[in-house]
């Protein structure tokens, strides 16, 4: 890794400006809204001027048309922010076709889409998160990306054609490692309610139009010169516009905040500044830059690798300039731009392969390798995604894998999806169960071209798989909740979870009881692990007895970490890690439970201090 960058304090100082700048913008949000009702009550009597004893003018509140004036305002912009919720809600298969994306075949051959779909594979995987369906904008030659969803379980990365021609390997892998940053960083969900927002200001504006027309309409035809409505109208025209405008300041700047925590964490993520380094430099060097021709670009401007738009002022501008993203990588950079050339990019592969071997996502990129071919070619196959999928689910206990097949038979499951499904099991039982669970990440994009109706037919067979002809093992309840939650996110992008805060301390207290009762035999062991775990996260808790042990309270509280927000649940991860690390060994069924509780909530699975002792 070359250069002196600070990622650790990169990422902290751009999370803490982040905070400031949402704080600022919902205090401004609050303050437009206040504005806005206290305009109405006016208009309506709640407030107005009178003359006291003195004949000076003294302000009296009627504070029952106050409040309802305030009732109202709230209702109508939370209504607005309600309905653009909506339209977002489908999350980021949306986004990615309306900026004209087209699906790439999981299974596809042709050379360009096979070198985006292996980059994304390897770095998904890295990251212990499903691999994201990935749209190619065939049409854009500038040199951009962008990631769209609200979690890391309906997320798909998008890619311009300029991009994945002009980049080689490794600046190809640091682009999506940036992408996969905003992800597990959570910027999706903070842009949707910040779109979300913003829509609602703008209602107040639409709505002063309309009361403008409507108003100056009826005044003319009664001649009424005392009509308050135009006014009205025209007050709250220039309130909207002005919260839009003010707005959008903060949104760009909260936008150059996560850029460059992305970036941050796509160079902590891949130890290579390099890569995401000279991306950027690329865009410099080419004539085209970042830009999208897109007539939505401008929607969508704040989710773009680089600047997609152009700026009149910088207050606007949703990505911070080129030179300073570099230097903050590279910061014995040049301030040069050279363009890669064409031996740079044809070579790509050699070179990749060559850098791969000081990144920490090595173990990755040679445990994919390793993979038998015709597995790797079966999870890609969208026609074979089910029967592989339900193969993976199968036990190896030759008794109960009878009654699953008998299940699966009479369940639809055809005589040829029957065959694919036993042929492909025997090559999955060549493998470690361990090394079966990135095969989960690799069927998803697969899984996620099944049609809805499809989806929910999966969901209930992967929930029943594992209980048939006997009692669930620890690691067919781990895969069966792996690929519900994945489908699941497409069924219900962003589902209400209640009591999150509520059984906090519970549920860490689970989590870490049976992290550590599953890790060792001896109750000292247990204690020592449960109270490791307790110490790295930083409190005090009593571990749970292993007679209250189920695999139904844990999928629950799994369901309420899942909502912690990102950086308590970072903590959670680490004090999971400290948990099994605690007798200085990890053994391949902690490997399967921790790879599984990260997955199910949504975070990156870091790298461990000791070795993972397989069979």
């Amino acid at each position: 890794m070359s250069g002196a960058m600070n990622f650790f304090e990169h990422q902290e100082i751009a999370r803490k400006n982040t905070r400031l700048l949402v704080g600022l913008f919902i205090l401004a949000v609050l303050a437009l809204v206040a504005l806005t009702g206290l305009v109405v009550a006016i208009f309506f009597g709640g407030a107005r001027t009178v003359e006291d004893v003195y004949q000076q003018p003294q302000w009296v509140f009627n504070w029952d048309i106050l409040l309802a004036c305030a009732g109202i305002v709230v209702s109508a912009i939370g209504l607005a922010v309600a309905f653009k919720w909506m339209i977002l809600r489908p999350g980021g298969r949306v986004v990615a076709e309306q900026l004209g994306g087209r699906r790439l075949d999981p299974d596809s051959r042709d050379p360009l889409e096979r070198k985006i779909l292996n980059v994304v594979e390897e770095m998904a995987i890295a990251a212990n998160m499903p691999v994201p369906p990935v749209y190619l904008l065939e049409h854009e030659q500038g040199i951009n990306a962008f990631a769209a969803g609200y979690s890391p379980k309906d997320a798909v990365i998008g890619l311009t054609r300029g991009c994945v021609e002009q980049l080689n390997r490794a600046q190809l892998q640091g682009v999506v490692a940036h992408e996969i940053a905003h992800i597990l960083n959570g910027d999706m969900r903070m842009n949707i309610r910040i779109m979300a927002l913003l829509h609602g200001i703008l209602f107040i504006s639409h709505a002063g139009y309309l009361l403008l027309r409507t108003g100056a309409f009826a005044g003319s035809r009664r001649n009424n010169d005392k009509n308050p409505l135009p006014l009205l109208g025209l007050a709250l025209l220039i309130i909207g516009a002005i919260g839009v405008l003010f707005g959008n300041i903060i949104k760009a700047a909260v936008s150059r905040q996560r850029e460059y925590l992305a970036d941050a964490s796509a160079v902590q993520f891949t130890r290579e500044p390099e890569g995401i380094g000279g991306a950027l430099q690329q865009i410099g060097a080419l004539q085209a830059g970042s830009k999208v021709e897109h007539k939505k670009a401008s929607e969508a401007s704040h989710l773009f690798f680089g600047q997609a738009i152009g700026r009149a002022f910088s207050l606007f501008a949703t990505h911070p300039p080129l030179e300073k993203r570099i230097k903050r990588i590279l910061p014995h950079w040049n301030g040069e731009f050279v363009a890669n050339t064409e031996t740079s990019t044809s070579s790509e592969t050699a070179a990749g392969q060559n850098q791969n071997q000081q990144q920490p996502f090595q173990q990755t990129l040679m445990m994919l390798a390793a993979l038998p071919e015709v597995l790797r070619e079966e999870a890609r196959s969208p026609a074979h995604a089910t029967a592989f999928a339900a193969a993976l689910l199968l036990s190896d206990q030759t008794e109960k894998r009878t009654s699953q097949l008998a299940y699966l038979a009479a369940n639809k499951f055809s005589d040829a999806s029957l065959a694919r499904c036993q042929q492909d099991y025997e090559h999955l039982a060549k493998l470690d169960t361990s090394q079966r669970l990135p095969l989960i990440e690799l069927v998803m994009p697969a899984l996620k071209t099944l049609t809805l109706e499809e989806k929910q037919k999966f969901i209930e067979l992967a929930r029943a798989l594992p209980e048939i002809g006997g009692d669930t093992s620890l690691y067919e309840w781990c895969l069966s909740q792996v690929l519900v939650r994945y489908l699941k996110a497409d069924l219900r992008p962003n589902p209400h979870v209640a009591a999150v805060k509520q059984h906090a301390r519970k549920d860490l207290a689970l989590s870490l009881s049976i992290l550590a009762w599953y890790g060792h035999t001896e109750n000292a062991q247990v204690e020592q692990a449960f109270q490791a775990g307790a110490e790295a996260f930083g409190t005090n808790l009593a571990p749970v007895s292993a007679d209250n042990f189920n695999f139904s309270a844990l999928a629950k509280a799994l369901d309420r970490m899942d909502r912690w927000g990102a950086k308590h649940k970072e903590r959670l991860v680490s004090c999971w890690l400290a948990c099994i690390e605690a007798d200085q060994q990890v053994t391949e069924l902690e490997y399967k439970l921790i790879y599984t509780l990260a997955n199910c909530i949504s975070e990156p699975l870091p790298e461990f201090s000791v070795a993972v002792v397989r069979k």
